[in-house]
């Protein structure tokens, strides 16, 4: 009779904690979508992947971040729920493993980054050469990567030179040029008939070593070295306040891109999508855009339009959706007229009287923000 009696005590205690364990499990849930709606809100702009499970008796947290403070918080949150010492097996990124190599500046004119680490995985951003990246994991022969603007993707190593701390504030202090032709190449002599070593877009970086008449002598992150035409490169410009840009220079740059086909995940000259363009055409002058729409859309001054789009000036971008998303982003060239990557680069219009009127545009138009002061 006792026997039963301590079974039946044991089996209701084992029930009880089962019980205990799936209400906790289902506690942290709840807790690790507060922290990372208060820490990491955007998945494209930081990993934040956690998992609890009870080993021997101790809850153990596992996964990896790249927001250190989200990490503390969730654990601080856990030892309260759960009234004792979580043991913390989770990882801040970058990866131990990757040492103090976790630093990489990309070496091919149009660096790729997917979603997952596969040539099949979704395109969801582009890298161009002698930007800089943070290296966060490696999974065989690719990385998870990150931008300087903060994109997260996998990229193969093969786009990229590995490098550190030291190595990126030496490419940094040195003499840089920027490509301003929307595509070029860096021949092997001065002259276009030579051999090519690489190919270049607009926006590239590249050091420079020396000139000999219309042409440059030009170094890329890798060290190749190689020829361009002066005309189609000039003075590196960064973080520059938008109020000393005139609408008329990042204008006359979108230009320079129209007939550039549409490419989903696109950032480039070679083929962009609506984010890409604009990102793409700012930047040329020191403009650093978020890369998403939805991003973009959180920065400037909130234009509302006349009806006749007369308060709308040359510069301000356009943005676009369905309910509340934002799904697209265009650059006004003041009043009615409208450049954006909507198949290819091409000019739009509001006005039901000109004949590159858009009317699904006009009605999806959601929001106008003026960045250039």
């Amino acid at each position: 009779m006792n026997r039963r009696i301590l079974l039946f005590v044991l089996f209701t205690v084992l029930i009880i904690s089962c019980r205990s364990d799936r209400q906790a499990l289902r506690d942290f849930d709840k807790i690790k979508q507060q922290v990372q709606q208060q820490f990491a809100p955007d998945k494209s702009l930081a990993v934040f992947d956690f998992h609890l499970q009870k080993e021997n008796g101790q809850w153990v947290l596992t996964g990896e971040t790249t927001v250190p403070q989200a990490r503390t918080a969730l654990l601080q949150k856990l030892d309260s729920l759960l009234q004792q010492n979580v043991h913390d097996q989770s990882l801040i990124l970058p990866h131990p493993d990757l040492g103090d190599s976790s630093w990489a500046i990309v070496r091919v004119s149009v660096a790729n980054l997917r979603r997952d680490p596969a040539h099949t995985s979704e395109l969801v951003d582009q890298s161009i050469m002698g930007n800089v990246l943070r290296l966060l994991k490696r999974y065989k022969s690719w990385y998870l990567v990150q931008t300087h603007y903060g994109y997260l993707g996998w990229m193969t190593k093969y786009s990229f030179v590995r490098t550190d701390q030291e190595g990126v504030e030496n490419w940094q202090k040195a003499r840089r040029i920027m490509v301003y032709w929307p595509v070029d190449r860096i021949y092997s002599e001065p002259s276009d008939a030579s051999v090519p070593v690489v190919d270049v877009v607009m926006n590239c970086t590249l050091k420079e070593l020396n000139r000999r008449g219309k042409w440059i002598l030009v170094e890329t992150p890798d060290q190749r070295r190689g020829y361009i035409l002066k005309k189609h490169v000039g003075p590196l410009v960064e973080n520059r306040d938008p109020s000393q840009v005139s609408s008329s220079a990042v204008l006359n740059t979108a230009f320079q891109l129209m007939g550039i086909p549409y490419l989903w995940g696109g950032n480039s000259a070679k083929g962009s999508d609506c984010s890409g363009f604009t990102q793409t055409a700012f930047k040329h002058h020191g403009i650093q855009l978020p890369r998403d729409a939805r991003q973009q859309a959180l920065l400037g001054e909130q234009v509302v339009p006349a009806e006749d789009f007369s308060n709308v000036m040359p510069g301000d971008l356009l943005f676009f959706g369905q309910s509340e998303r934002i799904t697209h982003v265009g650059i006004s060239l003041g009043g009615y007229k409208f450049i954006h990557q909507d198949r290819e680069v091409r000019i739009n219009s509001f006005n039901p009287q000109d004949d590159d009127f858009n009317a699904y545009r006009k009605k999806t138009l959601k929001l106008i923000k003026r960045i250039l002061k």
